[in-house]
């Protein structure tokens, strides 16, 4: 079994669900559910590879604070070996806010962890331990950022594989992705992303673009399915629909099943697209980006059914 270390940001998600209306400047605006749960885009994905069955170590920070704690017992609850973390004193555990209006989200991050984690002790003695090294939410992580080519580098001569989810650039610059996407070997992006970074009309255009870039594009287009550059041009493998009870990390666990089926199933790229649409699918029927714990049995009753 491939052992797979994802690095990246940590925070608590608190989910504010069945809202009238989004949030409006000056107004208050009920909500019918509240709930915290584990939150970050990595650590949706890690806890997601885990519920299949996956072999996983995280590297990231947290605050010696409740929702720190809250945090390395979630990610050790799913079986994930918490050992990369770090514990500071100096900011607190970050926190995003989730506002969610039908199948809409607004979300408010306070960054704390998540900008002061650098990336400390992952050295090659290290990346040596794993088969693959997944990246996520970049673009809010300002000390970690400068040391991901590196990383990545350190990686490729290790033979390693290597994947990257920047999530969104708030400044669509798209800073480092130039030396980056060379040395990937799957990059996870949704629509707007992948039109963004590719400056493409259409996420099929930006599929084509990014295919010429970098190893393995993956574009993520919602209840649509997703895209993959399969045999020299872009292929639309569809995606399943559901009852929609919240999207939060349906797209972190859609890399962590595409990659998982890839890794340990050695799935062709549309079957594990096709496999990944099923568990991000199962993700939107569960409040919360963890709450699913989707398993290869419950995937497979997905495709089956």
């Amino acid at each position: 079994m491939a052992r797979v270390l994802f690095i990246g940001e940590i925070n608590v998600d608190i989910l504010m669900g069945g809202m009238e209306t989004p949030p409006v400047v000056d107004r208050e605006v009920p909500c019918k559910t509240f709930e915290v749960a584990m939150g970050a885009s990595t650590v949706i994905s890690a806890c997601a590879y885990a519920s299949l069955g996956g072999e996983v170590s995280f590297a990231g920070l947290v605050g010696e604070d409740d929702y720190g704690e809250f945090m390395l017992s979630g990610l050790r609850g799913f079986g994930i070996d918490t050992s990369l973390v770090r514990r500071t004193r100096e900011v607190r555990t970050g926190v995003t806010v989730n506002m969610i209006c039908g199948s809409t989200r607004t979300q408010v991050t306070y960054p704390g962890t998540i900008e002061a984690y650098g990336g400390e002790g992952l050295d090659e003695a290290v990346l040596a331990r794993f088969h693959h090294i997944h990246f996520g939410g970049v673009y809010l992580e300002t000390s970690l950022r400068p040391r991901i080519a590196g990383l990545l580098e350190s990686a490729r001569s290790l033979g390693l594989t290597t994947s990257l989810d920047p999530q969104w650039d708030p400044s669509e610059r798209w800073e480092c992705m130039d030396s980056w996407l060379p040395l990937l070997s799957y990059l996870f992006v949704n629509e707007g992303e992948a039109v963004s970074i590719a400056r493409a009309g259409s996420a099929e255009e930006a599929c084509r673009a990014l295919a010429g870039r970098t190893a393995c594009p993956v574009v993520k287009t919602g209840p649509r399915g997703a895209i993959v550059f399969d045999g020299g041009q872009p292929e639309t493998v569809p995606g399943f629909r559901v009852d929609v009870v919240d999207t939060t990390g349906a797209g972190d666990c859609f890399d962590a099943a595409f990659l998982f089926a890839r890794l340990e199933k050695k799935a062709p790229l549309r079957e594990a697209a096709r496999f990944a649409n099923a568990v991000a699918a199962r993700s939107c029927m569960f409040a919360g980006g963890t709450a699913a714990r989707t398993t290869c049995e419950d995937a497979q009753a997905m495709l089956s059914a």
